[in-house]
């Protein structure tokens, strides 16, 4: 009998930590609407990052990703829907979220 033996698990592409690093950013960022204008200043750069950080995050998977594997050895189908291209989309949709929720929010004077 012939056992199918599974192949040995690919290393991470180099660009993973990378990817890892922005992730990592959105979660510390969630979240990004202030009330008072101090707070909406600094919800509009963490909104900022979160659209570069997912923008550069497709963009590097668009441009770096690995090929699809065609012909008689490809053993799968590749999905054309990766988790960098999902990480990155998410990321950019928080920080259209936090743009909208930003900009309706009214300011709220806050007195002391």
């Amino acid at each position: 009998m012939n056992a199918a033996v599974a192949p040995a698990a690919a290393p991470a592409p180099r660009h993973a930590r990378w990817l890892a690093l922005v992730v990592l950013t959105a979660l510390v960022c969630s979240g990004c609407f202030g009330y008072n204008r101090s707070a909406k200043r600094t919800a509009y750069l963490g909104d900022t990052v979160l659209i570069l950080g997912g923008g550069g995050t497709l963009a590097a998977e668009l441009l770096l990703g690995e090929e699809d594997c065609e012909g008689m050895g490809c053993v799968e189908p590749i999905s054309p829907i990766t988790g960098p291209l999902v990480a990155g989309t998410m990321l950019v949709t928080a920080g259209l979220v936090g743009l909208v929720l930003n900009l309706t929010r009214p300011i709220v004077k806050t007195s002391r």
